[in-house]
């Protein structure tokens, strides 16, 4: 190792914010977490596929981040055959490494939607289909009600959508949990924002 490596760490809490996003990824029961930084960076259409679950202050950060989740399903998906090995050689190589550069350029292309590519290709729509219309409307309804304080009322809406899937929604969950401990009752102080998060290994 060289005697000039810096830990990155030291250089900015983004790394903290980060790490602290993945740790939440077990909180709410989810792959994909992502923070209202990265949702800003994303077109309105693909942005409107995040589902809102939570605003809190993560380990590395003054403020306040609104969390979202990309709601897929992979069980739905099923695996594939093993395709026999291919004997590669230095032509068949070449060839491929082409072929990755242009499908790579492409991707980057200024006239590539993302949103387009994230509706039509066939994997993501087999994991997005269970998740439906009545579903975003309720959680979205028992969120709203939750970060205006009405607890009472958000807990209706969580339980609706906590099982209405077919299987435990983690972020119905995850919100019911901390609700609960509260007795369902917000604090005087409440204003949307989960002040304290336990993340393990993250401080």
């Amino acid at each position: 190792g060289s005697e000039f490596k810096i830990d990155a760490s030291y250089l900015s809490p983004n790394v903290r914010i980060a790490r602290g996003l993945e740790a939440a990824t077990s909180i709410y029961d989810v792959g994909i977490l992502v923070s209202d930084v990265v949702v800003g960076l994303c077109g309105a259409d693909l942005a409107s596929k995040l589902r809102l679950v939570d605003k809190v202050i993560l380990p590395g950060s003054q403020q306040p981040h609104e969390l979202y989740v990309l709601d897929l399903d992979t069980s739905a998906l099923k695996a594939e055959k093993l395709r026999p090995e291919l004997s590669w050689n230095t032509q068949q190589r070449c060839i491929a490494r082409k072929l990755l550069e242009a499908q790579k350029k492409a991707n980057w292309s200024s006239s590539k939607s993302v949103h387009e590519e994230f509706m039509h290709t066939p994997d993501i729509r087999t994991m997005r289909k269970r998740y439906t219309p009545e579903f975003f409307s309720v959680f979205n309804m028992g969120y709203r009600n939750y970060s205006e304080g009405e607890w009472l009322v958000a807990c209706t809406y969580l339980k609706k959508t906590l099982n209405l899937l077919g299987s435990q929604d983690g972020p119905s969950n995850a919100l019911l949990k901390f609700m609960e401990a509260g007795k369902f009752e917000a604090p005087a102080t409440w204003q949307g924002v989960r002040k304290k998060i336990q993340l393990d290994g993250v401080t």
